[in-house]
């Protein structure tokens, strides 16, 4: 998987999912609820960085977010058959590759 942030420039991130799960931890401060709140549960997305750089990155999607996915897919029924596809007959490596290091220049 590669991410794009408008934040690093034109850094582009590879990345691998670590784990899917739902949980009900406060984003804020990754820890359990206090028993007398009530927390919502949604989809924790843990993705490792690879390259350039080593990092954990989380992501919550909220209830909202998982809707706009499946209405994603419904609205375009070409985008889950692509998936399917993927899934089945896999894609093969991507040909793009994250160079890692410093920008040295060979000469």
């Amino acid at each position: 998987m590669y991410i794009r942030s408008t934040g690093l420039g034109k850094t582009l991130l590879q990345c691998k999912v670590a784990s899917v799960e739902c949980s009900a931890v406060v984003p804020a401060t990754l820890e359990p609820p206090e028993k007398d709140k009530n927390e919502t549960t949604r989809i924790l997305m843990t993705l490792s960085v690879i390259a350039p750089v080593t990092w954990t990155v989380r992501a919550f999607l909220e209830p909202a977010d998982v809707r706009q996915l499946i209405g994603c897919v419904i609205k375009n029924p070409k985008t889950l058959l692509k998936a399917i596809r993927l899934l089945i007959f896999g894609g093969g490596y991507s040909s793009l590759v994250v160079a890692s290091g410093g920008g040295e220049k060979k000469s």
